[in-house]
């Protein structure tokens, strides 16, 4: 059987988390860091991260349902920050081996849609992982040295990877459509036009 030294683990993901995901990045195609949510989110207490072990031979069935308990355990957290925008649960898979990381990412696909209707965002983070930054579709952003999938409240930036599907930009525009509409929300200017050409493309109105 595996062993699996948890405090290691935990160690290598804050060290992630302060070095990589909280810094910025000349690659990334904007300024700030990585991920713009996180220090706000440790700063608050509101990011919480958990271990799940998935033994030596690991399936997708397993993969899918330890995903799919984290979107039914983001919602039973007893979240400590009182901004519900800032919540983020951080799923980390230790023992996942290098011959087994493309499970994360079959079940991110298969998964978005689900977290999409729950108002979530949900992202695979791996050594081999090849999802790419939104605005420089060169650099591979979403590395990390450990397996892990981040659950996180949706945000009125996400519309950058909720647009080119009709069913999860509808549930995006369902929940901020109204800070499109009232120009003293102040939108970026390019969070605005890839909105109002998703409303062109799907046919809906502002």
């Amino acid at each position: 059987m595996l062993s699996v030294d948890l405090d290691k683990t935990l160690e290598a993901v804050e060290d992630w988390l302060s070095g990589y995901i909280r810094q910025p990045h000349s690659e990334l195609g904007r300024s700030g860091p990585v991920c713009p949510f996180v220090a706000p989110a440790q700063d608050a207490d509101a990011l919480e991260i958990r271990v799940r072990l998935v033994g030596l031979t690991p399936s997708q069935a397993l993969i899918d349902e330890i995903v799919r308990c984290g979107l039914d355990e983001f919602s039973e957290v007893g979240w400590k920050a009182g901004n519900p925008n800032l919540r983020s649960l951080l799923l980390v898979l230790p023992d996942l081996p290098p011959e087994h990381l493309h499970l994360l990412d079959t079940a991110h696909s298969a998964l978005k849609p689900e977290s999409v209707r729950r108002g979530l965002m949900l992202g695979q983070f791996h050594e081999k992982c090849r999802e790419k930054a939104a605005r420089n579709p060169a650099f591979e952003v979403s590395w990390a040295p450990v397996p892990m999938v981040a659950i996180r409240s949706m945000a009125i930036h996400d519309v950058l990877f909720l647009a080119n599907r009709r069913d999860w930009f509808e549930e995006y525009a369902r929940r901020f459509g109204v800070r499109y509409r009232n120009s003293a929300h102040g939108v970026d200017p390019l969070l605005t036009e890839v909105y109002e050409r998703a409303c062109a493309v799907h046919g809906l109105r502002g």
